[in-house]
């Protein structure tokens, strides 16, 4: 099952809502790229007034992977990077309560703030993304870096940094999806999970693992347009 994908249109998101025999509680899992146009935040921040519960990822700005690929869009001088900003999504104003399952970035201030390692992966990862996508590559690219399906196996450029930045993440999050599958599956709600694409595989198999939790919808949202 596809999570993300490049097209020939450009860069989508599928927005799915997981369920379980005799459970009315929703997962709606929202897998989300943290660079791409207004709009797709737009949608996803309307999307989720409509939900009960919010889990959100800590670092709520920029990845540097993201940063990285915007920064070879725009010098490059695709037709879509001047249409590209970083994640915009104020939880505060939707008025929804929202969970920080993340250990790394319970510290607030820390959500808005790019970690010293993600500075590093912009600054060695942007020359190599500039290089490729100036001799034509672009959609190569975007497909190594950005397509996810429920059965990937998700590697990121800092191998060093695998462990806290996506295993741990992994866990933290499964952790708080089980504490609410355990504490509210009784209750007929919307459980909203606004996470980047790498972990949603991981959320997709350990609830099905679990709790039998299935992929009952899909709906695709644009990130990028070309």
């Amino acid at each position: 099952m596809q999570i993300t994908e490049v097209t020939d249109f450009g860069l989508r998101s599928a927005v799915l809502t997981l369920a379980r025999s005799g459970s009315p509680l929703r997962f709606v899992l929202y897998p989300m790229v943290h660079v791409g146009q207004a709009d797709f935040y737009r949608q996803v921040a309307r999307r989720l007034r409509q939900c009960d519960l919010i889990v959100a990822e800590g670092y709520d700005g920029p990845s540097s992977t993201g940063l990285a690929y915007a920064i070879a869009i725009r010098l490059t001088r695709q037709r879509s990077g001047s249409r590209i900003i970083h994640q915009d999504i104020n939880y505060q104003e939707l008025g929804i309560p929202v969970i920080w399952p993340e250990r790394l970035f319970r510290n607030t201030a820390r959500r808005n703030r790019m970690p010293w390692w993600g500075w590093l992966e912009v600054a060695l990862l942007t020359p190599i993304l500039t290089v490729m996508m100036a001799v034509g590559v672009r959609k190569w690219v975007l497909r190594r870096g950005y397509e996810v399906s429920d059965d990937s196996d998700v590697r990121i450029f800092l191998r060093f940094l695998q462990k806290p930045l996506v295993n741990d993440v992994d866990r933290d999050l499964l952790a708080a999806l089980c504490e609410i599958h355990e504490a509210r599956h009784t209750e007929p709600i919307q459980v909203a999970v606004v996470y980047g694409a790498g972990h949603v595989p991981a959320v997709i198999q350990g609830l099905y693992e679990r709790y039998r939790y299935r992929a009952r919808s899909g709906e695709w949202l644009d990130i990028i347009d070309f």
